[in-house]
């Protein structure tokens, strides 16, 4: 439709005008949803945006025109010269990139690819500030000519992106900050962090730190890009001072295997801990257990959550009999009937075995052996003999008793 036939039809209208300066609807909602038809996928407020007027009044004449296909209705004969005349190559395509009078994006990316090349200091956002152009755009643009891929941009952005380094000057070399420092120190201290802590996630070092995670990661990948920018010294500053990390982060233990991991999984189990209760414990989810019981291969978080669930709850006997009656038919061992220095060995095998609700035989030896594992994970004395339903005064007589050469007895009595 030309502008001709667009004035013809504002002028004609489609109804009696309810009052001067205003036209029939009919003509323009009809050419909107051509438009669209031509245009799948495409949204209205790119047809508003197009013809210079707000997208909630087109989106209510499309609206009113679906809910009432029969009313009389009229709008201002302004506004329906400026819809009627949006034209189809005025909008958005896929092939061109956005609306606008479009020209081939070949030359203008080869000019953007030359400038990246020969001064590194440039980046692409930088360059389409410049340019006034999308950075988004032009990334798509670049992506599109280095894959072989014709694509086409707009007229205008096209010039002014040939126009950079000539009639549009580069930006400078980027200048640290008063407020920034260099980023080194940090990025080491993180680094540090993560071997500490088993490859701990940036995310959560930025949580204990009260920074924002999408920042600091920003800010290092800036870092690796030009070293001269630095980073805030509010963000380094709290960032160094972390010191130790919260669960799910867990310290690395050299001496943990695969094989090791998935004992002390399948050993909660069968003392009575559902996988549910286990993700709970250790921070995770269910279906990674699963999933690491069918691929036993595991990542820094999942062996993290194993463990910290093994601390909390590998000598306590778990409320699910479904899940003890399940290990105990695939033939699982209990927690309790490994050794904490072997249960990561391949070839290594069970000592015993201790059934949950059964009557203990301890033995001093047996106490300080069972002591010196909980011991080792923070535990005081007194909360170790509750783990282990010991009451204080019979666990002391145990501990005065001298420890003899006798084997430690796993196997339970009755």
């Amino acid at each position: 439709m030309d502008i001709d036939e667009c004035e013809a039809a504002v002028g004609d209208g489609c109804a009696p005008a309810a009052r001067a300066g205003r036209v029939g609807a009919r003509q323009v909602t009809d050419h909107i949803r051509f438009l669209i038809a031509q245009r799948p996928g495409l949204a209205v407020a790119a047809i508003a945006r197009q013809a210079g007027v707000a997208p909630s009044t087109l989106r209510t004449l499309l609206s009113d025109a679906e809910r009432r296909p029969d009313a009389v209705r009229t709008l201002s004969a302004e506004v329906a010269a400026l819809l009627l005349a949006v034209r189809l190559d005025d909008l958005p395509h896929r092939d061109r990139g956005y609306g606008g009078r479009s020209t081939d994006a070949s030359a203008a990316m080869g000019h953007v690819r030359r400038l990246l090349a020969e001064q590194p200091h440039l980046t692409q956002a930088a360059l389409a500030r410049v340019a006034g152009v999308s950075p988004t755009t032009l990334a798509a643009a670049l992506h599109d000519v280095d894959a072989g891929r014709s694509r086409r941009i707009q007229e205008v952005a096209a010039e002014r992106l040939l126009a950079l380094g000539s009639g549009l000057p580069l930006p400078q070399r980027a200048t640290r900050r008063s407020d920034a420092t260099d980023a080194q120190p940090v990025i080491d201290h993180i680094r540090e962090l993560q071997h500490r802590y088993d490859g701990v996630s940036l995310t959560l070092i930025a949580q204990v730190a009260k920074v924002n995670a999408s920042t600091l990661a920003s800010a290092l990948v800036d870092h690796e890009r030009n070293p001269h920018r630095g980073i805030s010294t509010r963000v380094a500053r709290r960032v160094l001072n972390v010191r130790d990390l919260p669960p799910p982060a867990f310290p690395r233990l050299g001496h943990v295997t695969e094989i090791g991991l998935l004992r002390r999984l399948r050993g909660m189990c069968a003392a009575g801990w559902t996988f549910s209760a286990l993700a709970r414990a250790g921070g995770t989810t269910s279906k990674s257990l699963a999933e690491f019981g069918r691929t036993r291969t595991s990542t820094p978080s999942l062996r993290g959550a194993i463990l910290m669930a093994w601390t909390q709850l590998s000598h306590r006997p778990g409320p699910s009999q479904h899940a003890r009656r399940r290990a105990a038919a695939k033939g699982w061992d209990p927690a309790l009937a490994w050794d904490e220095d072997s249960i990561d060995q391949p070839d290594a095998a069970p000592t015993g075995t201790r059934i949950y609700g059964t009557a203990q035989r301890w033995t001093p030896v047996l106490l300080r052996h069972e002591l010196a594992f909980f011991t080792r994970y923070g535990l005081s004395q007194p909360e170790c003999f509750g783990r282990l339903g010991l009451s204080t005064r019979r666990a002391r007589e145990l501990l005065a008793a001298p420890p003899t050469n006798l084997e430690i007895p796993y196997e339970a009595v009755a």
